[in-house]
């Protein structure tokens, strides 16, 4: 990565994740960018997460426009709306994300595409938190949810390769078959093919650890406190103080990180990336399914007086459950909730040798409760 601490000059505005400098902010209004029209394939090339295209609409829809939100450093120099720039007025951030607008005979809805940086998206259901009974929907190779979003709006979601995708209904009616439709159908745009058969169509962005992708991370700022799941977790995460951990440097991590077993459940995940909080004294590592790239299984490890780290019993979080109880697993009790048992999302929260876990799995079609609980009785010291 491009250091201005090397050059003595500061990144432009629109520098992307590839040239990033963690000392980078955006101090000229001037220098903004706000979001531009594009289409997906050519906004791969700003992107930190690949870039979806839609496989399939309903018959009266179009799409009527796609804009590009391009990454820019942290900062609200005077002058700047959050909005001039098309950002959250609950944060310095400008990190990037792809708007896709569909419009059909008197209704219409929008795309959001992003990465979701370094925190479980809450139970597979980010922004229809709080939605009563979330309905699981086949999504290509992934699990997705229908249900009310942050604005009352109807909506859906779903990860696919480490992309967040989140659909809002703005104007009329779209029944849960053609939500459905528009989740499943979705492919990598033109050019961006993730490349499981490791050609070299790979985009840059499918092979880069997750940690670099990471906009607050990478940025070393302050990030926004959002759920984590199903149980209340700590914290939101200290990035300023974040440090990458290699594999070979897992072993000696203190505390001590649990990771999962090459058993036949275990065995489908690897390791995406690993960060240590030294000042909070705790670890997290996120790991994906070998067979899609977009299931994740999310491990923290925290020490008794760090505050990244759940309760333990923790409390439960403001959003409805399927199942949440104690369960008797690794000679321990602990705290296991399921969004839904068939699909997921999964945790789990206990206390193990002075270290408190907190284990989340994403929806899934690789795995049930059983199979979960069975992940967690299995993981084993790094």
């Amino acid at each position: 990565m491009t250091d201005e601490r090397a050059t003595g000059e500061r990144p432009a505005a629109g520098t992307d994740w590839r040239t990033a400098s963690p000392d980078a902010r955006l101090t000229d209004a001037n220098a903004a960018e706000s979001p531009r029209e594009t289409t997906a394939a050519d906004a791969q090339a700003g992107a930190n997460f690949v870039v979806f295209e839609l496989g399939w609409l309903p018959d009266d829809c179009a799409v009527a426009e796609t804009t590009i939100r391009p990454e820019q450093p942290p900062g609200r120099p005077e002058g700047l709306d959050a909005a001039d720039i098309g950002q959250t007025p609950h944060s310095g951030g400008n990190p990037s994300a792809v708007r896709t607008l569909v419009e059909g005979e008197s209704r219409a809805l929008r795309i959001k595409q992003f990465c979701y940086d370094w925190a479980p998206p809450a139970a597979s259901v980010a922004p229809l938190w709080g939605t009563e009974d979330p309905t699981p929907v086949e999504a290509g190779d992934a699990v997705g949810f229908l249900g009310t979003d942050y604005k009352g709006n109807r909506g859906a979601c779903v990860q696919r390769a480490r992309t967040q995708v989140e659909v809002s209904v703005l104007e009329g009616a779209f029944d849960d078959g053609e939500l459905e439709g528009l989740l499943d159908g979705l492919a990598p745009a033109a050019g961006s093919d993730p490349g499981a058969d490791g050609s070299s169509a790979v985009p840059p962005v499918r092979q880069v650890p997750f940690h670099r992708l990471n906009y607050w991370a990478r940025y070393r700022c302050e990030a926004v406190g959002v759920p984590h799941g199903l149980w209340a977790h700590g914290i939101a995460r200290p990035y300023d103080e974040s440090v990458p951990c290699s594999p070979v440097a897992l072993g000696d991590a203190d505390p001590r990180l649990l990771t999962p077993d090459d058993d036949a459940v275990g065995a489908a995940y690897a390791l995406d990336s690993a960060v240590t909080f030294p000042e909070s004294r705790a670890i997290e590592a996120v790991y994906r399914h070998t067979g899609n790239g977009s299931d994740h299984l999310w491990v923290t490890a925290a020490a008794p007086d760090s505050d990244l780290g759940p309760d333990v019993p923790p409390e439960p979080a403001d959003q409805p459950a399927e199942t949440r109880e104690t369960v008797e697993l690794r000679d321990e009790r602990v705290h296991y909730a399921a969004l839904t048992e068939e699909f997921g999302a999964w945790e789990a929260v206990w206390t193990e040798g002075g270290v408190t876990y907190a284990v989340v799995a994403g929806a899934s079609r690789h795995l049930d409760g059983e199979a979960f609980r069975r992940l967690v009785e299995g993981l084993a010291p790094a």
